[in-house]
């Protein structure tokens, strides 16, 4: 009996011991997914990728702890990229577990202070690098300035009668015999049979772009059909390359110009006027004094009314302005203010001028910097692909679709987007818009609410009108020849 008794108790101790070991094994091999899975701070920095020297009680007044650690990479990279997320992932956990207590990460091999601080809520209220609140924007301006190098100029020979003629009458689109404007789409006018499109900023052509309708040479030995490989024989390297894209471009003394393969696109020389440039830096001035920005909004359109694009959303408000080198952001989560890109030119405040900047770093409140990339390539880069959506969108992004035709509409503004190109795009202005259908590859059906039902050949943009009435004029379907709407049908 005694036997039996100790063989049940021990039968007993031993699942007993074989459910801790397994609790063991599990909490070992379980996946931390918070802040309570780590013991200590060791093994939390340990976790994420860096190495843990010590921890003792802070030699700086304000904070409680300093944390000596090696950072597993430098904040920057030698491709100018940052490791900011990098850095936030262990300064958030950190935080976490030391939750109320200030302190510091020390880094004393890449020369990096981390302070962290704890507002009244224990909730992180400001970290600083090096006690740079901006440090991530800063360091990479720094890396960009250090980098930085003038864009070389590509000699070109110009063949082209009309590009002479743009340039020779200083770009303003009035001087100039274009011939016949076929239609308008995107703030593009275009010329089809003479085989470019424009786009004006005020008075002055801001870019042009040649197709294969225009068959002449514009540089000598290039023409719209020319292949990248060809332009890059005779102009040499590139100054700018997308891949992505297919892009390559030059930059010349009178213009940019970017290939893509079937089509030349040239934009204005960048714009600089010494007086302009003195009264945008006090602009700017007075925008870090006052903080202000619908006052400087205002002030800023008024001296460069010339825009390439003007967007805004609530409270959020962007303006590009690509000859002069800058955009304007307003109402974003960050970097909010001035951007510069590597072609603006003079004064960003009334007293530091680009030159500074790139000689002795001074970045000002309010301004940060782009200057590894040429807005002018930034904005030709962003039109080629938007132009690709559009004419090839995703299944659903589009009204209707034909073989020939892409249907994008935005709001009551319908255009007609070639889908190889070789058709002219054409836009509609409908109010109303019931529904639209394909008749064939080129032409379209649409009706109209309490006014009827029209048929349009974005081809010839020809435009007639089948049938007149009240009714929503919803069209179901076309078939031989008859139009299908509200419960009843039309012959055509």
């Amino acid at each position: 009996m005694k036997k039996k008794k100790v063989l049940i108790i021990f039968t007993i101790i031993l699942i007993l011991l074989i459910i801790v070991i397994a609790r063991i094994i599990i909490n070992v091999n379980k996946p931390k997914t918070s802040i309570n899975d780590f013991s200590s701070v060791k093994e939390l920095i340990e976790f994420d990728g860096h190495t843990y020297i010590s921890m003792g009680d802070s030699t700086e007044e304000g904070y409680d702890k300093d944390i000596y650690i090696s950072f597993s990479k430098p904040t920057v990279n030698d491709d100018g990229s940052t490791n900011k997320g990098l850095y936030e992932i262990v300064i958030s956990h950190v935080a976490g577990m030391l939750k109320g207590q200030n302190f510091r990460l020390i880094d004393t091999d890449k020369n990096i202070v981390v302070k962290i601080q704890f507002d009244e809520n224990d909730n992180v209220n400001v970290y600083t690098i090096n006690d740079d609140a901006k440090y991530w924007e800063h360091i990479k301006s720094n890396y960009q300035i250090d980098n930085y190098t003038n864009e070389t100029l590509t000699s070109m020979t110009i063949t082209s009668q009309i590009l002479a003629n743009i340039i020779n009458n200083n770009w303003t689109y009035n001087n100039i015999n274009l011939g016949t404007r076929e239609s308008t789409v995107d703030n593009y006018e275009i010329y089809f049979d003479e085989g470019y499109k424009v786009r004006k900023l005020g008075s002055e052509i801001y870019n042009i772009i040649f197709t294969k309708n225009y068959t002449s040479e514009l540089l000598r030995g290039i023409n719209t059909r020319a292949s990248v490989e060809n332009v890059e024989n005779i102009l040499g390297k590139p100054t700018y390359e997308d891949d992505n894209n297919g892009i390559i471009g030059y930059k010349c003394e009178y213009f940019y110009i970017f290939f893509t393969g079937d089509e030349i696109s040239i934009y204005h020389p960048d714009e600089y006027d010494e007086a302009d440039s003195q009264r945008f830096g006090r602009l700017v001035t007075e925008l870090n004094q006052t903080g202000d920005m619908n006052t400087f909004l205002n002030r800023l359109t008024n001296l460069y009314p010339n825009y390439a694009s003007y967007y805004t959303n609530n409270n959020y408000v962007n303006i590009v302005y690509p000859l002069q080198g800058f955009e304007v952001t307003m109402g974003a989560s960050s970097k909010n203010g001035i951007t510069l890109y590597s072609n603006f030119q003079g004064n960003i405040t009334d007293s530091i001028t680009i030159d500074d900047l790139k000689q002795n770093k001074q970045m000002p409140a309010n301004v940060y910097t782009r200057l590894d990339t040429n807005i002018i390539f930034a904005e030709e880069k962003t039109r080629k692909a938007q132009d690709e959506v559009y004419r090839t969108p995703y299944d659903g992004a589009y009204v209707v679709q034909t073989d020939d035709y892409t249907v994008i509409g935005n709001n009551n503004i319908y255009n007609f987007y070639s889908r190889d190109k070789s058709k002219i795009d054409t836009s509609l202005v409908i109010n109303n818009l019931s529904s639209i259908l394909a008749h064939n590859q080129v032409e379209f059906v649409y009706g109209i609410k309490d006014e009827g039902i029209y048929l349009y050949n974005a081809e010839t943009q020809e435009k007639r009108r089948i049938i007149n009435g009240q009714g929503d004029f919803d069209i179901k379907k076309i078939e031989n020849n008859r139009i299908y709407y509200d419960e009843t049908y039309i012959e055509f």
